[in-house]
């Protein structure tokens, strides 16, 4: 379950400059070069999002699945080692955003606008009931 697909990365990048990017002859993109771009970025966003999170986030929320498009389309240009700036900077500005839901800073609010839950309590211990104590013991 992909957070993004191609038709999400042509909405932000044309045919014409996706083709480039992927092809190495022709006017078509490759789509199993476009798949391997989309699943480094959900690896990298999951990675992120895994330490707070169930993942995959399922349906992904909008934010995310913007986050993906992003990492998607700088892995392609990375293939070609000529990525450009604006592209280096979207790609900056998503790794920080991830770092910072990773450390608590910020949340990913889900597809209904409620952050997604997190169900984490804390881990319950229990045992048998002691059997030495400082006051009882040398009382054999």
């Amino acid at each position: 379950m992909a957070y993004c697909t191609q038709e999400d990365i042509l909405k932000m990048i044309s045919l014409e400059e996706l083709a480039e990017l992927t092809a190495e002859a022709g006017d078509t993109p490759d789509p199993q070069v476009v798949a391997e771009a989309i699943s480094r970025g959900e690896a990298e966003i999951d990675s992120y999002l895994g330490a707070v999170y169930a993942v995959p986030l399922w349906p992904a929320p909008p934010l995310i699945k913007a986050l993906a498009v992003d990492l998607a389309i700088f892995h392609l240009y990375s293939r070609r080692s000529v990525a450009p700036p604006v592209r280096k900077q979207k790609y900056e500005a998503a790794v920080a955003f991830l770092k910072e839901v990773a450390a608590g800073q910020a949340v990913v609010a889900g597809a209904g606008g409620e952050p997604p839950s997190t169900d984490r309590k804390a881990p319950q211990v229990s045992s048998a009931p002691r059997i030495f104590r400082r006051d009882t013991q040398g009382e054999w």
